[in-house]
């Protein structure tokens, strides 16, 4: 007997969605990929290799979240009613109240934690749908932890703030940051301070931190203060004003230090834009704007900062830079200080003496990024090619000239961040040079002189024996840009030895061996502490040993053929020997796991005739 025909749904009528153990939902992502989607929790196999967010749809509401949405919300909300229960009870002892401080931060650490990873972080995510709406709920136990700061760690943590980053982002202003810091803890004044409205709070929270970063053993974590600032930027980023631009570019300072976060690039680019927004990037006097000279220096530092995060991510990453050089006439900030009120200090501390070379230098390798890699539209001959290379060659040498004599002051505590040491400037150097030649000496059809590969060489050297001695054994902390021009030094380092025979007569084995170990034990000393970084390490390791197995069979060949008059012997080992398959995986894992600059294909395309280096993810 037939089955009677079931009733046809009336249009409209809601209709139940069929789901079971057996149902496997495909991400957004693998979707629009076409790509088999293993339902991973919390993130597929295939975001995870392309570092986006996995999301799925939920065929009822049709709303994008995480896989884990449901199960991350119930946990939060059950440890949430604990703590609840918890601040209802008395504490019978000391114990209890520890007990209690352990719980707030481990539930400020998973909001934010809820915050960061299942919402994005991304700024437009920030309104009042996204998951600091639910923080909000326990703002009141959140602030009460943050207030329990000792005064004497907050003031540690700014200092270390000050001290290693304003030195060279001097976007915040220090005076008006150490009033609200003085109101915070002084009990007479937290109540004009909380009057004052949300902005110092934020600024206050995301200071430190940055600092907590650069001090690892404060005690406190840099994750919860991080999601503890996010309870307060709705206030901020709502508005076109200086005040945003400066709260983009706090977030972006604590990306570029910590493993967690939103992408460096992507926040430089949007507090850039901000910027233009609202013509920081045009000379004042053009603009004719009335406004106090206090507020003319805060603009010109907060666009500068702007401007050189943006171009240090974009050249990182390969990338076009928003802005062009030729665009901007808006000055470099003058050497002067004005106090809280807006009154001149005569007092200037010296501060733009050196953040000013660094914008400079920055600025200088977006102008290199954009006339030798980003200009595919124009075929430029190597004549006129050659020109531009030697036009910003000159730009460069100028720049070396003109650096201060007197290397910056360390803070009291040591130096925390690289720009702080006296290596900074000489490895600035020595990036933008390498970043200038990589050009030419990955040519094929044009070799490059010996004398640009000899200076190449030479300052791949230079910069991984600066980067060992600031960063072994020193308290100087890690960044991406860090990670980045090491791994180009080193990968240089080697390139130039690969291909070029008078190199690897000239250069010492010994030499060759001394200058990989400076690189080594860097990114050895990365990788234990980012775990990204260790496809970088291990690429390196093996792309040195066996270049030094090139270097003895090249020297050994040539001592032979000295000797007997007979035929150079074979200086390279077989393709699968010298180069085995499993490192082509590791190096795709490197584009993978961790973002850092589409230039190195060009290096690691030299070393493999048919290995194209795939892009690049945001982690930057």
């Amino acid at each position: 007997m037939p089955d009677p025909i079931k009733p046809r749904p009336a249009r409209g009528a809601l209709q139940r969605v069929r789901t079971g153990s057996r149902t496997t939902v495909a991400c957004l992502g693998c979707k629009d990929k076409k790509l088999r989607c293993d339902a991973q929790v919390p993130i597929c196999t295939n975001c995870r290799r392309y570092n986006t967010e996995c999301l799925v749809e939920d065929p009822a509401t049709k709303r994008h979240h995480p896989r884990n949405y449901l199960e991350t919300l119930e946990q939060r909300v059950a440890t949430l009613e604990g703590v609840i229960r918890g601040m209802h009870a008395t504490p019978p002892s000391n114990d209890r109240t520890a007990v209690q401080d352990n719980e707030l931060s481990d539930l400020s650490s998973m909001i934010g934690t809820l915050s960061l990873n299942a919402a994005g972080a991304e700024p437009h995510y920030l309104g009042s749908s996204s998951a600091f709406a639910f923080a909000r709920f326990v703002e009141p136990v959140i602030r009460q932890a943050i207030t329990s700061m000792p005064p004497r760690i907050a003031v540690q943590l700014s200092d270390a703030y000050f001290g290693n980053i304003h030195t060279q982002y001097p976007f915040l202003h220090e005076p008006t940051f150490r009033q609200w810091e003085t109101r915070l803890y002084n009990p007479t004044h937290a109540a004009i301070l909380t009057d004052s409205g949300r902005v110092p709070l934020y600024f206050l929270n995301m200071a430190y931190a940055v600092g907590a970063l650069l001090l690892p053993n404060s005690g406190y974590s840099p994750e919860q203060l991080y999601a503890s600032a996010l309870l307060y930027i709705d206030d901020i980023l709502c508005y076109d004003n200086l005040e945003c631009i400066q709260a983009i570019l706090c977030s972006a300072t604590y990306s570029l230090r910590s493993s967690k976060g939103t992408s460096h690039w992507k926040l430089a680019g949007q507090a850039l834009r901000q910027c233009i927004n609202l013509g920081y990037h045009r000379n004042h006097r053009r603009l004719g704007l009335n406004v106090s000279p206090a507020q003319v220096e805060m603009q010109k530092r907060t666009f500068w900062s702007a401007y050189t995060m943006e171009c240090a991510a974009a050249v990182m990453l390969g990338r076009p830079l928003s802005l062009n050089y030729n665009e901007i006439d808006a000055e470099f900030p003058l050497d002067v200080e004005y106090d809280a009120d807006g009154s001149r200090n005569p007092r200037p501390t010296g501060l733009l003496t050196y953040a000013n070379p660094g914008f400079s230098i920055r600025a200088l390798q977006g102008r290199i990024q954009t006339a030798l890699y980003a200009d595919l539209t124009s075929a430029s001959d190597t004549e006129t090619r050659s020109k531009q290379i030697e036009n910003l060659r000159e730009v460069l040498k100028t720049w070396n000239t003109s650096i201060p004599s007197t290397p910056i002051t360390p803070p009291a505590v040591g130096a925390l961040s690289f720009f702080t040491t006296p290596d900074w400037y000489q490895c600035s150097y020595n990036y933008t040079l390498l970043q200038l030649y990589r050009l030419q000496i990955t040519n094929v059809k044009v070799p490059a002189p010996f004398d640009i590969i000899l200076e190449c060489i030479q300052a791949a050297e230079s910069s991984c024996r600066c980067f060992r001695r600031q960063f072994i054994g020193t308290p100087t902390t890690y960044t991406w840009s860090a990670l980045h021009e090491l791994f180009i030094a080193g990968l240089t380092y080697l390139y130039c030895l690969w291909i070029s025979p008078t190199a690897r007569e000239v250069i010492r084995p010994d030499r060759v061996s001394s200058t990989c170990t400076d690189c080594i034990m860097v990114l050895v000393a990365i990788a234990e502490q980012w775990k990204d970084a260790a496809p970088y390490r291990d690429v390196f390791e093996i792309l040195s040993n066996n270049t030094m197995t090139i270097m003895t069979s090249w020297q050994e060949g040539n001592a032979l053929q000295t000797a007997t008059g007979a035929t150079a012997v074979q200086t390279t080992a077989r393709h699968d020997t010298i180069f085995p398959s499993y490192l082509l995986d590791w190096m795709t894992g490197i584009s993978q796991e961790a973002g850092i600059s589409t230039g190195v294909d060009r290096l690691l395309n030299g070393f493999f005739d048919d290995f194209v280096f795939p892009e690049l993810p945001d982690i930057v």
